[in-house]
């Protein structure tokens, strides 16, 4: 097994961008109505209490092509707003944490408040102090990744996601297209150098496929909410189970044709391991991840490649604990 683990530099660098957090958080709170208390009250969940890890992505990939990370504030503050509206969404529609907003508010406040989101990410990007050319061209990769995202999720909505092909296709558009995003946005605040900009854009890429891998890990054999096969999902091991030749498949088609995931999940589970699916899901991830380092190659600042390297490797950090 490859080793993971930070180095005392990979640290360093995330920290160097970490300290910008601050001033992200202070960039939404400038521009959010200040007369909608209630608005703001969500808000906090990016405004008052410490940013994730994401937040890091666009400043990190401005200094990877070359550029002051500072100046990507606005790009990391649309990202993390678009990124909670998007959570908003998403557990409005899968309806699988009772701790999510929906489960306080109901249903239509919170639809609302995702739609708001939304409205704060665009005057966040309209507030900066870009060129009218980059603020163009900025506002257009965001509306353009916001319709990509809807129609990945309404793919896996309907359930269309059936053959390997389909999962790659919905992924891309519902996972990558949003890492795609945060990393080309924050390039662009540094360089239009064509040849930056797609190594921001292929990390990015790798980076959300990486992660999506394993979110279906965890909604397989988790512990968090109510699990994808009590919710009828059909994500990739799954799919890897009804694609690759072993003597169970007719079992588990059987139960995916008699919409029996919830029913039966621990025997769909059981179908799965005899098969490691999770390797299978591991190995995956790991080849994501290889690209995503490799994708940054031709980038020259240093200290954002290595915060980004650093980033994609922290997700590997304990997977030894996670095949375990």
């Amino acid at each position: 097994m490859a080793n993971f683990s930070l180095t005392d530099r990979d640290v360093t660098e995330l920290t160097r961008f970490q300290e910008l957090l601050p001033d992200v958080r202070s960039y939404i709170r400038q521009y959010a109505p200040s007369d909608w208390p209630e608005f703001r009250s969500v808000l906090a969940a990016v405004t008052d209490e410490p940013l994730s890890a994401l937040a890091i992505l666009p400043l990190a990939s401005c200094a990877a092509v070359g550029g002051n990370p500072r100046e990507a504030i606005p790009v990391s503050a649309a990202w993390v707003v678009l990124s909670l509206a998007m959570r908003i969404l998403d557990d409005l529609q899968d309806q699988d944490r009772s701790d999510a907003l929906w489960a306080t508010i109901g249903l239509a406040r919170s639809f609302n408040f995702s739609a708001a989101l939304y409205a704060l990410c665009n005057e966040l990007l309209a507030q900066a102090a870009w060129t009218p050319e980059l603020y163009r061209v900025m506002n257009q990769h965001f509306a353009q990744t916001g319709l990509r995202l809807s129609k990945g999720q309404d793919r896996d909505l309907c359930n269309l996601t059936l053959t390997i092909e389909d999962y790659w296709h919905t992924i891309e558009d519902k996972n990558a297209s949003a890492f795609v995003l945060a990393c080309t946005a924050g390039g662009l605040c540094g360089t239009d150098n064509p040849k930056f900009l797609d190594a921001c854009r292929r990390f990015g890429y790798h980076l959300g496929l990486a992660l999506q891998l394993f979110d279906d890990f965890e909604g397989i054999w988790g512990q968090s909410g109510r699990g994808d096969l009590v919710m009828g999902k059909i994500t990739l091991p799954v799919i890897y189970g009804l694609n690759v030749a072993h003597n169970r498949r007719d079992e588990l088609q059987k139960l995916i044709d008699d919409a029996s995931l919830a029913k039966e999940s621990e025997r769909i589970r059981e179908i799965l391991d005899q098969i490691n699916t999770r390797d299978f899901m591991i190995w995956t991830a790991l080849q994501e991840r290889k690209k995503a380092v490799a994708a940054l190659e031709p980038c020259p600042g240093q200290q954002g490649v290595t915060a980004l390297t650093a980033y994609v490797t922290t997700i590997f950090a304990h997977i030894e604990d996670v095949l375990r």
